[in-house]
C-alpha cells in the first residue's frame, strides 16, 4: 500500500476521523481518489513531500486540530525545517496534474 492510515479523535465534534497520508508519489495520487471534495487536503508550500488528507466530509474542525494534522506532516518527512510554511485548503481545491503525485491548488490557507 502506497499510504498510510491514522485518526483522530476530536473531542469538540465527539467523533473520529480518518487521515490518510501518502508515502509516495502514487499514494499522494491514491489518498485524492479515496477522498471527498469537502475532505481537507495538506502539504508543505512550495516543497515535495507527502500529502495529508482529513476525511471530515465538510464536518466543521477547529483550529486547533487543524494544526495538530498539519504537524504530522513532520513525522513523514526528512531534514525539513520545522518553520516550514504548510498549506491547506478542501480537496476542491486541488487538481491533480499529468506528473504523478503532483498537484496544483487553486486557493488555500497557510500555517
Amino acid at each position: 500500500m502506497n499510504y498510510i492510515s491514522e485518526k483522530i479523535y476530536i473531542e469538540e465534534n465527539d467523533k473520529e476521523y480518518i487521515i490518510l497520508i501518502g508515502k509516495n508519489a502514487q499514494g499522494n495520487n491514491d489518498i485524492l481518489k479515496f477522498s471527498h471534495q469537502d475532505d481537507i487536503w495538506f502539504h508543505f508550500k512550495n516543497v515535495s513531500g507527502p500529502h495529508i488528507i482529513l476525511c471530515n466530509k465538510g464536518d466543521v474542525i477547529p483550529k486547533k486540530y487543524l494544526h495538530q494534522v498539519a504537524n504530522m506532516l513532520y513525522k513523514y518527512k526528512n531534514h525539513i525545517s520545522y518553520n516550514s510554511a504548510i498549506i491547506y485548503t478542501p480537496v476542491k481545491y486541488v487538481k491533480k496534474t499529468p506528473t504523478l503525485g503532483k498537484v496544483i491548488t487553486k486557493k488555500y490557507n497557510t500555517i
